[in-house]
């Protein structure tokens, strides 16, 4: 079958989901439940109140809450009439939240309050004094000049003058806008964690729908599948690698506000799951839970696993007991997947490699420094070229440029090789980019801010392998002449400055930093060394491989 969403813009995607499956379950949520019918009036409503605020196609709308019905009603209709969605993660601090919706020029952003979770507005309220005692379209102001509009979920403002709540704008009466008619125009920025010293926003086009149809393919999605979500909805895995493959095909998404393994067991018995993402400590989890043993969890075919640990694929498939326990190989640059085995495929297969390009896409392993494609089986740097390739990253033209080669290919910077057959082997990263916690993270990121203690001369970050995030950081500072630095101390400073999950995990004294002879550049090699060393860990290469 051709892929019916090979063109389609999110007003033609939407409408195709009603058409063809509109009774059917598309969203569970606690006790509510949505067809995909309600999700077309939803999204439709949404894009009348954002038109009422006088927001127009291009516009940036930040979307700034855990996960929730609004949060995909936010998206879908902003994105169908041409706005540009702009997904903050909600484990930034607020000169985080401040520099990302800046950077990408949001007129607007929508926040949830809910009381046991962060305290987004009162963040914004120390960046935009007038959203305690201005008026709503009145609050701009410095580090923020376009922001216009906050909006809250909840039916209550909470004494902000400034702010405006989603049930106050009106989604019923108002005229609909036009929509979007250009697949090829962005829909998404997604900030990624790259080389830089300040994240880049990846813009995403319309493309997430074709893109969604195809990820299906390998793993046989039908209208009969069920997939539980719990990771966050603002990382790409779980909008354009989770939701959308699913809702192409009528399968329903039960939705999580965040990962408890009793929620999720009980889940999957009732609304039997059959798929789900799993990262290494929703895996602990799970299998420590006082229910596993009792649960009823047979209906699970797919496990989208967040690792490439032969040990940590062993134990979904022969623990959690999940036959289709697979990986892939993609980022948020390429829309996600770029390949993937299928799920069917032999276990030493499916274990072992990242699988083949999805259609329309290809891949190259290629010499980074020669630039010369690499023979099959070489390692080298793996770049991706086809539709789904982002735009390039919003107001960065030399970091746009530096990823994106002029005949488009995209550098990954991804480190893997390539069989005879096609399928990819993930290998690592080229750079310095570490994964923690499930998020990437970049050290230049910290080390700026770091960087900007008294006490600190200079500083590097490196990731070192951890039983429980799968990779920390650790700091190494060499200390300023007149300070006094302590490792206490400089983590306090962090604290409330980054989000957690890209807090080192230790900071070390050291006299000097080992610099390249030449180009001065630190060589974060044999800071690894020295971390692997100081923390008794055995480097990765000299680990005995798992047995099959």
């Amino acid at each position: 079958m051709s892929n019916p969403f090979r063109n389609a813009t999110y007003a033609q995607a939407i409408a195709l989901l009603d058409a063809h499956h509109g009774d059917q379950d598309a969203l569970v949520f606690r006790d509510q439940r949505f067809s995909f019918a309600d999700l077309r009036r939803e999204s439709d409503a949404a894009s009348r109140r954002f038109a009422a605020l006088g927001l127009k196609a291009g516009d940036k709308v930040g979307i700034l809450m855990p996960n929730r019905p609004e949060f995909v009603w936010s998206w879908l209709g902003a994105a169908q009439m041409g706005l540009v969605c702009v997904m903050l993660n909600t484990r930034l601090r607020r000169d985080e939240i401040a520099y990302q919706l800046g950077q990408s020029d949001c007129r607007a952003v929508i926040v949830a309050d809910a009381g046991d979770g962060p305290d987004f507005l009162t963040a914004l309220a120390e960046l935009c004094p007038g959203l305690r005692h201005g008026a709503p379209g009145a609050i701009a102001g410095e580090p923020l000049p376009l922001l216009e509009f906050v909006i809250i979920c909840e039916d209550t403002n909470r004494g902000y003058a400034g702010a405006l709540t989603w049930a106050g704008l009106d989604g019923a009466s108002g005229a609909m806008p036009e929509m979007a008619d250009d697949p090829a125009s962005p829909a998404i920025i997604s900030y990624s964690s790259g080389t830089t010293a300040l994240p880049k926003g990846a813009m995403i086009s319309h493309c997430l729908w074709r893109k969604a149809w195809d990820i299906g393919i390998r793993v046989d999605l039908t209208a009969d599948d069920c997939l539980y979500l719990a990771i966050p909805m603002f990382g790409s895995m779980a909008t354009m690698n989770g939701i959308a493959p699913y809702w192409v095909r009528g399968a329903k998404v039960v939705l999580g506000e965040q990962f408890d393994a009793g929620a999720c067991l009980a889940a999957i018995a009732r609304e039997k799951v059959t798929g789900m993402h799993v990262l290494p400590p929703i895996l602990r989890q799970l299998l420590a839970h006082e229910d596993f043993r009792r649960s009823n969890t047979s209906s699970l075919r797919l496990a989208y696993t967040l690792s490439i640990d032969p040990e940590i694929l062993a134990q979904v498939e022969d623990e959690l007991g999940v036959p289709g326990t697979i990986t892939g190989y993609g980022m948020t640059e390429t829309t996600t997947v770029v390949t993937r085995n299928r799920w069917d495929d032999p276990r030493e297969v499916r274990h072992a490699t990242q699988g083949w390009p999805l259609p329309d896409l290809e891949v190259a392993i290629v010499d980074p420094g020669t630039l010369v494609p690499m023979a099959a089986g070489e390692p080298g740097e793996i770049w991706v070229r086809g539709y789904s390739v982002m735009l390039g990253y919003y107001k960065k033209p030399e970091e746009t440029a530096r990823a994106i080669t002029s005949d488009g290919w995209l550098r990954t910077g991804d480190w893997g090789r390539q069989d005879d057959t096609g399928r990819v082997t993930l290998l690592g990263r080229l750079g310095d980019t570490y994964k923690s916690r499930g998020f990437n993270v970049s050290p230049a990121e910290v080390e700026y801010v770091l960087q900007r203690h008294p006490s600190v001369e200079v500083c590097a970050i490196v990731g070192v392998p951890d039983d429980r995030h799968g990779e920390v950081g650790i700091a190494f500072v060499v200390p300023a002449a007149e300070g006094s630095a302590q490792e206490a101390d400089l983590l306090g400073y962090l604290k409330p400055r980054i989000a957690a999950y890209k807090m080192p995990a230790r900071v070390f004294l050291i006299d000097a930093l080992p610099l390249t002879s030449g180009t001065g550049k630190v060589q974060k090699f044999k800071l690894r060394e020295e971390a692997l060393d100081r923390l008794g860990l055995v480097p990765p290469a000299l680990r005995r491989p798992a047995s099959a």
